[in-house]
């Protein structure tokens, strides 16, 4: 009983640190936002592999149901001693417990962008911009994977100076930038976006 626990154990524990690694895409960035940093490109590469690491989380979760609820022919008679250890109920709750966690670190990039927007909150600066030299761009962002992508760009974005509003939208894949042109320019938030690790694509402006 004991060594069928540790297998328990040890599955769950394998099938947790693989959803983790299946959701640093959206961690890793959200961890920027809390310590400042500019960016963390290397969340693409881990989300091309977040498919595999999820299918290796849902195939190690299912061998831990397997152990925990599997039929034990002869091993415990009624009424002899391994019937009555709470073993097996541990075993159990421990199943379910890491079921429940796996399924919100799984879920996290659903729901990244959300949380790194309340961390973000009321940090963009206060700008006055003359009517002259108002202006405004829209550039379409390749590489993004998840909210907090966004949240972290449009954080980077808001702190450049001359910058009157930035908002960076994931799911259209894009950032727009209300700016003083006496101050900056687009090229400058081109490479604030490729130095966050992304990619620009077409830009379209309007002002003075």
């Amino acid at each position: 009983m004991k060594e069928e626990g540790n297998k328990t154990g040890l599955t769950l524990a394998g099938a947790v640190v693989a959803a983790v690694a299946a959701s640093l895409c959206c961690i890793l960035p959200l961890i920027a936002v809390l310590l400042g940093a500019t960016g963390f490109a290397a969340s693409a590469v881990i989300e091309h592999w977040r498919p595999y690491l999820l299918a290796i989380t849902l195939g190690l979760l299912a061998v831990g149901f397997y152990l925990a609820y599997r039929p034990r022919r002869g091993a415990c008679e009624s009424g002899s001693v391994c019937a009555r250890t709470p073993l097996g109920r541990w075993n159990r709750a421990i199943l379910w417990l890491a079921t429940a966690i796996i399924i919100v670190v799984a879920a996290f990039p659903y729901y990244s962008g959300s949380i790194a927007r309340a961390v973000t909150k009321n940090k963009q600066p206060t700008l006055a911009v003359p009517e002259s030299s108002a202006a405004h761009v829209t550039l379409m962002v390749e590489g993004m994977d998840c909210g907090a992508c966004a949240a972290l760009l449009e954080k980077n974005l808001s702190q450049i100076p001359g910058v009157h509003k930035a908002q960076v939208s994931f799911e259209k894949k894009q950032a727009s930038v209300d700016y003083d042109s006496r101050l900056v320019g687009p090229a400058r938030f081109a490479k604030a976006i490729t130095d966050a690790g992304y990619r620009v694509g077409s830009l379209t402006q309007a002002g003075n």
